[in-house]
């Protein structure tokens, strides 16, 4: 128990322990999560020359969700565009009511940057309301007061979807922010446990290893205690995160405290995949600087390809494949399936390939016989 407590000791003595530990997870989710979560504001120029009910009630709809600055006949709408005063901007022509309801294929007449997509997400609004009017104007066979009737009824049940998970009511964009969340978690606890099972090179080269195995304790002790100590602190780390996150950032780990628990399950289990590389590189490393380099060549590619900083989906198919392969993909698929109901069940092969993943590792790296290095 000596080498346990003290090795606990030693991690949480390193400042740089604590940063990734708890620092940089922590920034990382309230300065992404919060930008991916904030609905943005587009600037947006409006020249209603019909000036009907249907447009100024297009018109206020669009005022509710963006910054609208309505224009005059006089203003120079491709110099506010430029300049990126607005980001685009609309002209309903005299008439564009009128037109409509005669069934004519009417569009609003829109300004926007030929290169930039920036407004692209107005565009669609706008053009799926009018062509969602058209309809109601086809039907309606040019009957003003039938068409503004079909309009407030359209307004009044108009509906978003949303996908739920039925067995847990917990929506696609919560479980894509928290898996998101899970990402970030995995980058401090990767290189907490590398940084903490470099106490075992530490020891090697300060001659304390060698005077240890000249002691009753055996090499497995040693090691198994080392281990047990960076994997009981990767689950402090998991604990803190997953119940201080909720309350900083826009985030949920499960409605029910059942699903937390399985999510903080998945965690430990790439937690033992973390201990499993941490000690293979300061078995291995000669020197300080090796290792640290090894950590950082392993890490990386290892979180990037894993889909720990930006969706596997974005990378062309060859990468995917290859992350097929790593430990943080396996995480984040468990960490999915769980989130969206599934259970622990659901995420057994997932699982399965983190745990053989660090049980292999463990084998070939005591298995093979390291230098001395000192």
């Amino acid at each position: 128990m000596t080498i346990l407590s003290n090795s606990i000791k030693r991690i949480f003595r390193k400042r740089t322990n604590i940063l990734f530990m708890l620092v940089i997870p922590i920034l990382m989710n309230l300065f992404l999560i919060s930008a991916a979560t904030k609905d943005v504001k587009y600037n947006l120029g409006i020249l209603d020359q019909d000036s009907t009910p249907f447009t100024k009630e297009l018109v206020s709809k669009m005022q509710e969700k963006y910054n609208v600055t309505l224009l005059t006949p006089s203003d120079d709408v491709k110099d506010l565009i430029v300049n990126k005063k607005l980001d685009i901007a609309f002209t309903f022509q005299s008439g564009f009511t009128a037109d409509m309801l005669e069934g004519k294929d009417v569009a609003a007449i829109s300004y926007a940057l030929e290169a930039s997509n920036v407004a692209r997400p107005v565009q669609v609004y706008v053009s799926s309301y009018i062509s969602s009017a058209k309809q109601i104007a086809t039907s309606a066979k040019g009957n003003e007061d039938v068409f503004y009737k079909g309009l407030e009824a359209y307004n009044k049940n108009a509906f978003a979807v949303e996908y739920k998970s039925f067995s847990t009511g917990v929506s696609e964009k919560d479980v894509n922010n928290a898996v998101t969340s899970l990402g970030y978690i995995a980058f401090g606890m990767l290189f907490l446990i590398s940084f903490s099972t470099s106490l075992i090179l530490e020891d090697k080269l300060t001659g304390v290893y060698d005077r240890i195995t000249a002691t009753p304790l055996t090499r497995s002790s040693y090691f198994s205690k080392h281990m047990l100590a960076s994997f009981l602190v990767a689950a402090i780390q998991v604990l803190l995160l997953i119940s201080s996150l909720p309350k900083l950032v826009d985030i949920s780990y499960g409605s029910t405290s059942n699903q937390q628990l399985e999510v903080i399950a998945v965690c430990l289990a790439l937690a033992l995949a973390c201990v499993a590389i941490g000690v293979a590189i300061s078995r291995f490393s000669k020197s300080a600087l090796m290792a640290s380099s090894l950590t950082a060549l392993i890490n990386i590619p290892m979180l990037m390809l894993g889909g720990c900083f930006w969706p596997r989906e974005i990378m062309p198919d060859f990468m995917q494949r290859i992350s097929d392969f790593m430990p943080t993909t396996w995480f984040l698929q468990a960490g999915e399936t769980v989130l969206y109901g599934k259970g622990l069940n659901g995420a057994i092969p997932e699982l399965s390939y983190l745990i053989g993943f660090a049980a292999l590792l463990l084998i070939v790296t005591f298995a093979v016989k390291s230098e001395k290095v000192r």
